[in-house]
C-alpha cells in the first residue's frame, strides 16, 4: 500500500508540460545556486558537498525525465531565458576558485553526470537500432 501511495504522489508531482519542466528546473537551479552561495570557505565546500550531490541528483533525475518527455512530445529547449543558468554558472565559478572547491564539486556531480550520460547512450543506442 505504501508503495502505491509513494507511486501516486511521485506521478502527482512529475512535470506534464514543457513549461512545467521548465519551471522546475529554474527551481531547483535556483535551489543549488543558493546552496552555493553559503560558501565561502574550503571547510564549508567540504560540509556542503552531501547537499550539493542531492541537488545534482534531483537536477539530473529532471534533465533525464525531461527527455523522455521529449522522446514522446518532440519540442525545442527555450534558450532566450539563461539568466539562472549564467547565475549558477557565476557562483559555480567562485566556489571552483576556493581551495579544492573544484575538486570537491566534480565529486558531487560525478554520480549524477555518470548516470546522464549512461542515459543518453541508452537512448542513442536505441535510436540507433530502430
Amino acid at each position: 500500500m505504501k508503495r502505491v501511495l509513494v507511486l501516486i504522489f511521485l506521478c502527482g508531482c512529475s512535470p506534464s508540460s514543457v513549461e512545467d519542466f521548465r519551471k522546475e528546473g529554474e527551481a531547483l537551479s535556483r535551489q543549488l545556486m543558493e546552496n552555493l552561495q553559503n560558501i565561502r570557505t574550503r571547510e564549508e565546500v567540504v560540509k556542503a558537498v552531501p547537499r550539493l550531490k542531492h541537488d545534482f541528483e534531483k537536477l539530473v533525475d529532471l534533465m533525464i525525465e525531461a527527455r523522455r518527455f521529449q522522446e514522446e512530445e518532440p519540442f525545442e529547449p527555450d534558450t532566450s531565458n539563461t539568466e539562472v543558468s549564467e547565475l549558477l554558472r557565476e557562483e559555480l565559478k567562485r566556489v571552483y576558485k576556493i581551495e579544492g572547491g573544484r575538486e570537491m564539486i566534480e565529486k558531487a556531480q560525478k554520480e549524477a553526470l555518470i548516470r546522464l550520460d549512461a542515459f543518453e547512450r541508452a537512448l542513442k543506442k536505441k535510436r540507433t537500432t530502430y
